[in-house]
């Protein structure tokens, strides 16, 4: 967790953490106080300036000004929705790291019961889903749910994704072919989070 105040121009945060070509993650940039602006996702598997808004159901945006570098040590953000001037934000950095952390991209292919690999090295405890090409909600799955939760919603367990993701392994985990994880020719995301380094399901 890394917290600054913005500066309206360019800001290196450098928070010790290993995100370019050979490390690699997930920054999850949000302002703190005085907007109602969503938590921003940004990850290097899709690249620098690409963003999702957790809070609503929109594409991926790209934005040049906003989280534009990913470095040995942190990460840059430029003049826009990342480093307001004298506004307070926060930043959270996953590294992918194997039992800890993995991003994975995939095409979907509508097929039920499709598999969707990767290299977390231990069986997920959390998996949230969310398609970039087009308007869709935010798929979560959770060791500890029932059934499948939605990330920009307050609605309850199956209530928009009903094992829409399931079956998770130390290797990948299966996708129904509702359209918010797996329509045909979909693109989408995968944040991948580790339930603990031994691989306890």
């Amino acid at each position: 967790t890394y917290l600054y105040t913005g500066n309206g121009s360019t800001q290196t945060i450098t928070n010790g953490i290993d995100l370019s070509a050979t490390g690699g993650g997930l920054v999850i940039d949000k302002l703190r106080i005085g907007n109602t602006q969503g938590a921003r996702f940004y990850d290097t598997v899709r690249g620098a300036n690409k963003y999702l808004d957790s809070t609503v159901t929109d594409a991926e945006t790209t934005d040049a000004n906003s989280l534009y570098n990913f470095s040995t040590t942190g990460f840059t953000v430029g003049s826009g929705g990342t480093n307001a001037n004298t506004y307070q934000w926060v930043g959270w950095t996953f590294k992918k790291q194997p039992k800890f952390f993995d991003v994975v991209t995939y095409t979907g292919n509508g097929v039920n019961g499709r598999t969707i690999s990767h290299s977390l090295g231990s069986t997920p405890g959390c998996i949230i889903v969310k398609r970039t090409d087009t308007t869709s909600n935010w798929a979560v799955y959770h060791r500890s749910a029932s059934d499948n939760l939605c990330l920009n919603s307050t609605a309850i367990e199956g209530g928009v994704f009903s094992f829409a993701i399931y079956s998770p392994t130390s290797t990948g985990f299966s996708v129904s072919s509702h359209a918010g994880v797996n329509a045909n020719g979909g693109t989408y995301v995968a944040y991948i989070f580790a339930h603990d380094a031994a691989g306890v399901s």
